[in-house]
């Protein structure tokens, strides 16, 4: 279901087939981290002009991320992220782009090839949960 104000809708079962195996339309292939991490954006309009925008991941995964960037510019289906903290760049595909309140676009990316040290961050197992994290206790008397 395409949302009325998506500019391009998921591509998730559209397009070449990726491999591994097969999973449902929305199943996540790695578990997603809430991470405010600095990033930049680099690439092209759809009317051929290049843009670079500094932004803050929302969410990462060993294959991809969710992103804000300040304009809503529709923008081609391939785009370079750079990492700010470690100077890392990986291609990227725009998956997920969608308009927002003040002019802002939210933006769904993947990794073209999944690079799971990207982020420079250890991911929680797939069966973590975050109901059964345990609380640290203090010394007992």
């Amino acid at each position: 279901m395409t949302e009325p104000n998506s500019i391009f809708p998921p591509t998730s079962g559209t397009g070449p087939t990726r491999k591994g195996s097969l999973q449902a339309p929305n199943a996540r292939r790695s578990p997603r981290v809430a991470i405010d991490m600095p990033v930049e954006v680099v690439g092209r309009s759809v009317n051929g002009k290049g843009f670079r925008q500094e932004t803050r991941t929302t969410a990462v995964n060993a294959h991809g991320a969710h992103l804000i960037l300040a304009t809503a510019t529709e923008i081609e289906l391939s785009v370079i992220l750079k990492n700010k903290k470690t100077r890392a760049e990986v291609e990227c595909r725009v998956v997920y782009q969608k308009r927002m309140e003040g002019g802002k676009a939210e933006l769904g990316i993947e990794f073209v090839d999944p690079q799971p040290r990207f982020w420079g961050i250890a991911f929680p197992p797939e069966d973590w949960s975050r109901a059964e994290r345990k609380i640290p206790v203090g010394p007992s008397r």
